[in-house]
Parts: structure tokens; sequence; C-alpha cells
């Protein structure tokens, strides 16, 4: 399991929301237990939307290539603010600057998505991402949750390979007019639903033309 890195913040935390969210209501999560996260000089700590809305507003646009109009954009309203009141909000800072973001919830009972990972780009290369995931998965192991699902451009190798190399299995394809084409990346946290998954759809038999082996022997 990861070990948690606890640390003295050089900045007052921030006051915690007032309502719980989804994965505390629903698996008894509470993150601001396991939290704050050190990675070198970044620090992870729960956020909230209105702490998020600065960096989506200043770098969303071209993190995600959302300027070019190719995809259907949906304005804040009152049900999207609620629907970001219940997801967890990591917010990675470095001082008092917001230097990434990640945002996820419950999509049922044992499944977790995670709907939004951005990071400045001269953080990239030092795998934040990845330490930073290591640490996610403990906590949602713990409290019983199967697999994390997380959707990625198929024309963004970063981040395939970083899902790729954290262990996760392309379990989906798909294409939205909200995101264009995507392919769904499972992360198993559990043993068994991997190995039905593995054995359904991984472990196909070959079909050659050729007759089984034992009748070939008596040809």
């Amino acid at each position: 399991m990861t070990q948690h890195v606890h640390y003295t913040p050089a900045i007052p935390r921030r006051p915690r929301p007032q309502s719980p969210s989804l994965s505390q209501r629903l698996w008894g999560l509470d993150w601001e237990s396991v939290l704050p996260w050190q990675i070198d000089d970044v620090v992870v700590e729960l956020g909230s939307l209105e702490e998020a809305l600065p960096f989506m507003r200043d770098h969303y646009t071209e993190i995600f290539s959302l300027g070019d109009g190719r995809f259907y954009g949906e304005m804040m309203s009152e049900a999207k603010r609620r629907f970001f009141a219940e997801m967890d909000i990591f917010v990675l800072r470095v001082a008092t600057e917001t230097v990434g973001l990640i945002m996820g919830h419950p999509t049922d009972w044992s499944t977790y998505y995670l709907r939004s990972g951005a990071l400045l780009a001269e953080y990239r290369a030092r795998a934040v991402m990845p330490r930073l995931m290591e640490h996610v998965y403990g906590p949602l192991r713990d409290a019983g949750v199967e697999r994390i699902e997380t959707d990625a451009s198929p024309s963004n190798q970063p981040v395939i390979r970083l899902h790729l190399s954290q262990g996760a299995m392309v379990t989906a394809t798909g294409n939205s007019e909200r995101w264009g084409a995507f392919v769904r990346f499972t992360k198993f946290l559990n043993e068994e639903p991997q190995d039905v998954f593995a054995r359904q759809f991984c472990a196909m038999p070959v079909h050659t033309g050729l007759p089984p082996a034992k009748d070939r022997s008596r040809s």
C-alpha cells in the first residue's frame, strides 16, 4: 500500500467544503484524512471548485486544445456547479501557485472515475502524475473500490503511456460531441474483476483453421 507523506504546509490550509463529497457519503472516504501529500516541491491538497476555476480558466484551453471550436462546450450552469461540488478536487501547488488539478468522483458503488487531470508543461517531465496516482490508489482500495476508470484522446501519447505504465488496461473506445474520440482505461484495484476482464476479452482463442492437435496426430 502507498505510504502517505504528511508535512506542515507552507501556506494556511483551506477550509474544507461544507457538504461532504459523494466519495465520503458513498464509501466513507475522507480524503482530507490522508492528505496533504508532497511530491518534491509539489504539494497536493484537497481543494474546491472555487480554487480550481482560476487554473481551469487560465490553462485548460491550452492544455486540452479547446480553443478551435471542434467540440461542444458547456458553460458553468448551476447543475454543473452542483456536480463539481460532489467531486473530489485535488489541487497541486508549488508555494502559492496552482500548477495542476486532479478531479474525480464515483460513477457507481465500486467504480471511481478520474474526470480530469491537468499539469503545467514544466512539471510533466518530472513524473509528478505517476507518483501522485500511486498515492490515490491506496485510499480507494482501502475503501472497497474495485476499479478506476478514465478516458484519454488516442492522440495523447504521454497520457496513454502514463496509464499503461500504471497497469491500466484499455477497456473501451468511443466518440463524443464533447470530447471527440477517446480511449477508456481501467486500473483494477482488485485482482478478481481484472481476471474476469482478461479472461473474457483478452485471452481469446486463436483460430488457425487447422484441426485440433489430437485429430492431426491420427492422420
